[in-house]
């Protein structure tokens, strides 16, 4: 059966009081989720996305709403736009590292997948040069996520523009996973869907926000594409969920108050988790990103992480082992969870680096 072995792992080692696996902010608790003052509904205006989402998303983000699509969160929307571009025996240039569900994707709907390199020797920069060289007349989709995961490296500026330009010039589409992107904040780039038409981006209320719950996820490209994968969300239902979408709407008439708890979050656990990595210098190399959720250190004592993540989970801590990013010497760190909780995972990681030692 084909299936995102990462996805079930980390449902299955989401309870551990030290979730240090966390890719995502602290979920929001019910005092902290604005609602909009009109009543909610079960039903309304919905039959190719709510129209008010639709134009707050497309407001925040500087798009033509008729490009945005929604889905259920960036899970869903990079399935439906990678089933809108790719056809079976297609080809999908994926980066590598990356995060396993991307992968999966993609060989469930029948391409071959050819791999570029994001090395932690090279900051896990992407080398257009190298991305040139694999394409090919089968090349239909160039994938990657910016801030990385699992390393939360954004893509530099030019190079990204550079692969939207070989995209086009290839009759291809450069698919960039930014669900990342809102905890730069003022720092952020433009989305990439303006570097031009062979872009799409994807993105959620998920990561940055603390809303999984709400699976209120979208695609920003251009209206081309958006109608195409407008006719394959029919497939999954004749509306999305209308109390999700008005949900989401009231989300973005709030979201200073929810970046404002995002970066409460992020900030001081940065400063931990940036002092622990020097700490541990002598156990772990780890390119650090001035601004990220997640970082991805490399054991420099152990060829595998897996029993440093089975040690810690009897410490009820968890990370996530670099053998679903396919860097077995490697893990993710996540740090959007509360302070208390990452000081605390950090002193049990830092005991089980000097036993493993």
């Amino acid at each position: 059966m084909k299936h995102s072995v990462y996805m079930t792992w980390a449902k299955q080692h989401a309870g551990d009081r030290y979730n240090l696996a966390n890719s995502g902010i602290l979920p929001c608790g019910p005092d902290e989720f604005p609602i909009a003052s009109e009543k909610l509904s079960p039903n309304g205006d919905n039959v190719e996305g709510y129209p008010p989402l639709k134009e707050a998303i497309a407001a925040k983000y500087g798009c033509d709403p008729d490009g945005v699509v929604l889905a259920a969160g960036t899970s869903g929307a990079n399935f439906i736009a990678c089933a809108a571009i790719l056809e079976p025996g297609d080809e999908a240039l994926v980066e590598r590292p990356t995060y396993e569900p991307l992968l999966a994707v993609a060989g469930y709907l029948g391409a071959s997948i050819r791999r570029f390199s994001r090395s932690p020797e090279n900051g896990y920069r992407i080398d257009p040069d190298e991305v040139r060289a694999l394409l090919s007349p089968r090349t239909k989709l160039i994938v990657l996520t910016s801030p990385h995961n699992p390393s939360g490296v954004v893509v530099e500026p030019q190079a990204l523009a550079a692969l939207a330009g070989l995209a086009e010039e290839a009759g291809a589409v450069l698919l960039v996973d930014e669900v990342y992107r809102d905890i730069l904040f003022e720092e952020a780039p433009p989305t990439a869907v303006h570097l031009g038409p062979a872009c799409v981006a994807t993105s959620s209320l998920t990561k940055s926000y603390g809303l999984s719950g709400l699976r209120c996820g979208w695609i920003l490209c251009r209206p081309g594409w958006a109608e195409r994968m407008r006719r394959l969300n029919d497939l999954m239902g004749v509306t999305g969920p209308f109390p999700t979408e008005m949900l989401g709407r009231s989300a973005f008439q709030d979201l200073a108050r929810l970046e404002a708890r995002t970066r409460g979050l992020i900030e001081p656990n940065e400063r931990l988790v940036h002092r622990f990595l020097g700490e541990q210098a002598d156990f772990l190399d780890c390119v650090v990103p001035p601004r990220s959720m997640t970082v991805f250190p490399r054991l420099t004592r152990a060829t595998s992480s897996d029993a440093l993540h089975d040690r810690l989970r009897a410490r009820h801590t968890s990370v996530v082992p670099g053998r679903f990013f396919e860097y077995p010497r490697h893990f993710r760190l996540g740090f959007g969870v509360r302070s208390e909780n990452v000081a605390a995972g950090l002193q049990h990681l830092a005991e089980v680096l000097k036993e493993l030692s």
